[in-house]
């Protein structure tokens, strides 16, 4: 994973640029690896610009793919003018090229629809029919009246046990 550098850094990484240091030293000064220093050197002396945010994940129109792949098949371009030209990564244009190498324009249309990633679909509230719930409703009540009978009949036979054996407050009237 590579560290997100602030635009202050690569701030200084410009100035120090400017002032004629080697990419290798600023990287080191600095604290930025090698590779990225030179690269975003050189596309500082290739477009005039310093990009500082790194832009990641922009959706990239279907004309600009066959004109950049046109600017390196074409008229021979490198990649990394073409990435200057189009502001886009090196990994995006090699791999319009391989596209367009297999199949031509037509592979570098997107196959899948933008948007949001696929979710799981969510639960569905499965809601009884009103015949279903009126019969649930019967059946509780039905069932809170045969748990009422029977805790009656339970305290009806511990009364009837108690009188049996003497124990409890009927005994004392006997």
């Amino acid at each position: 994973m590579t560290k997100i550098h602030t635009e202050e850094e690569w701030q200084r990484v410009l100035d120090l640029h400017k002032e004629g240091m080697l990419p290798r030293a600023i990287a080191r000064l600095v604290g930025i690896s090698e590779r990225e220093v030179k690269h975003r050197c050189r596309m500082y002396d290739l477009t005039g610009t310093f990009q500082t945010v790194p832009r990641i994940g922009r959706p990239v129109d279907f004309n600009v793919k066959c004109a950049a792949v046109d600017d390196v098949v074409k008229k021979s371009l490198s990649c990394v003018l073409v990435c200057a030209k189009y502001d886009i990564s090196r990994s995006a244009i090699k791999d319009w090229l391989s596209k367009f190498r297999q199949g031509g324009y037509k592979n570098l249309r997107d196959k899948k629809p933008g948007g949001s990633f696929p979710r799981m679909p969510k639960k569905k509230n499965i809601r009884a029919g009103a015949g279903e719930l009126e019969r649930l409703r019967e059946e509780n009540e039905y069932l809170k009246a045969e748990v009422a009978y029977l805790k009656k009949l339970k305290a009806l036979d511990q009364e009837e046990s108690a009188e049996m054996f003497g124990i409890g407050p009927r005994s004392f009237t006997n």
